[in-house]
């Protein structure tokens, strides 16, 4: 019985030390929340922000496939932090990407389904629409934010923040996932605008190597009270995958959860 006791009385202990050392690793750095502050206000605030349920965009994308621009038309949904869905229409079919948090998959023109592994799509829930992001790395406590400064970035300058949010233990299934759901933020130093939110994403069975995933944000238009990035382009591994060109957004339709099930 005294053994018991002891032992019960390490488990207590441990279990408040890991609490402890859990909560002290939160960094709520305050230039990088003043940066938040100031790119939240830039963009329509925070009650604007917070307002929208979900939001469908429609417009064109070109495809970089071997060199070639494949164009196509795209409507783009998203709903929240966790789930999006890209329909792209190709001259040979379509070609759909859905997201619904970790769990993720891409149907080719020709019907066949991907699965896409958790360790690649940590942030895609904010390919188009990085708002409700945004919103969440400044009003969740639980959420590490930290203030890296001035950066060079595409020959010009952004100002820098790394984010770092919860993590579920039970995705840290290989010591290689190191820095798992952190991603990067780049703010233009005088408008404040998101320019990118950079990553880096293992791919495949192989989690030897990590690969740099960017989403630049650009040509922004006041819509619904919001300034918007109408023009979206991602990089992976240095190298253009897509372009997005929208022609029109639409707040609050009442997407349904279903159209974002894989």
């Amino acid at each position: 019985m005294k053994v018991l006791s002891i032992f019960a009385a390490m488990l207590s202990f441990f279990s408040q030390s890991t609490t402890q050392q859990t909560t002290s690793i939160v960094q709520r750095d305050p230039q990088a929340l003043a940066i938040l502050n100031q790119a939240v206000s830039s963009s329509g605030g925070l009650t604007a922000m917070t307002a929208v349920q979900d939001f469908t965009g429609t417009g064109t994308i070109t495809y970089s496939w071997a060199g070639q621009a494949v164009p196509a038309t795209v409507v783009v949904y998203e709903k929240g932090v966790n789930e999006f869905r890209m329909d792209a229409t190709l001259s040979d079919g379509v070609r759909s990407l859905v997201i619904d948090g970790i769990v993720g998959s891409l149907t080719s023109q020709n019907g066949q389904q991907t699965k896409l592994p958790f360790y690649s799509i940590m942030t895609s829930g904010s390919l188009t629409f990085p708002f409700p992001r945004i919103a969440a790395t400044l009003t969740d406590s639980s959420t590490s934010v930290t203030y890296i400064g001035p950066v060079p970035w595409n020959n010009s300058q952004a100002v820098k923040l790394h984010v770092v949010p919860p993590v579920d233990p039970s995705l840290l299934i290989d010591s290689r996932l190191k820095g798992l759901g952190e991603y990067d933020l780049y703010f233009d130093p005088t408008s404040y605008r998101l320019l990118e939110l950079g990553e880096e994403v293992w791919w495949g069975a192989d989690l030897s190597q990590t690969y740099s995933h960017e989403i630049l944000f650009s040509n922004y238009v006041t819509t619904g009270g919001l300034a918007v990035p109408f023009v979206i382009n991602e990089r992976f591994g240095g190298q253009q995958t897509w372009s997005v060109s929208l022609s029109s957004v639409t707040f609050n339709s009442g997407l349904s959860d279903a159209l974002f099930t894989p």
